[in-house]
């Protein structure tokens, strides 16, 4: 209900929606683009939600076995790699970040295991899952000041010394320089 009424605002048009056992028809009216705007916006949350479901309900038939997104025509899987030291960051407190990213994107994005590569798989339609890379390096970038160059393989730079600790390392344990180190007991 929430997600209408904020639609209703950003599109400027009137969503009726539709009741539980009738026909699910959402009747939008407003000016045509408004109308077109807010057409796109329910039919990508609908896509995104059938993807949740699907992905739950594949979930408990396999035993355990971790399940893909289904595949809808036209959608597309990306590998989003980042430094090991930031995927942590990037799911944040429980998921908290990627799971609003998933949302804002209408995306589905598996978190890299600890003891795999750092990779983030975003599953969705192609303008989708290029906005949720986006999301992803933009929210590292913001977290640590942009330190971490995104394309490095490993840690050291050309010079063979490793950047991060460097800059920061006045900053008496806050700041982004705690990004890198554990607070040292004073």
């Amino acid at each position: 209900g929430c997600k209408i009424k904020a639609l209703r605002a950003k599109t400027n048009t009137y969503i009726k929606t539709p009741v539980r056992g009738e026909e699910p028809v959402f009747v939008v009216t407003g000016r045509k683009e408004d109308v077109a705007m807010a057409r796109r916006e329910i039919i990508s949350a609908a896509e995104h939600f059938s993807m949740i479901r699907a992905s739950r309900n594949k979930n408990t038939a396999l035993n355990g076995a971790v399940p893909g997104p289904p595949n809808l025509p036209g959608q597309t899987t990306i590998q989003v790699r980042v430094p090991y030291r930031v995927v942590g960051l990037v799911v944040g407190p429980k998921g908290a970040t990627i799971k609003r990213i998933q949302q804002q994107t209408h995306t589905y994005i598996v978190t890299p295991s600890r003891d795999k590569e750092p990779v983030f798989e975003v599953t969705g339609m192609p303008e989708n899952v290029d906005r949720a890379r986006e999301e992803i390096e933009a929210h590292i970038a913001l977290r640590t000041g942009g330190i971490i160059e995104l394309t490095d393989e490993n840690d050291f730079h050309a010079n063979g010394t490793d950047v991060g600790f460097d800059l920061h390392h006045g900053s008496g344990g806050s700041g982004p320089g705690s990004l890198w180190r554990e607070p040292t007991p004073s």
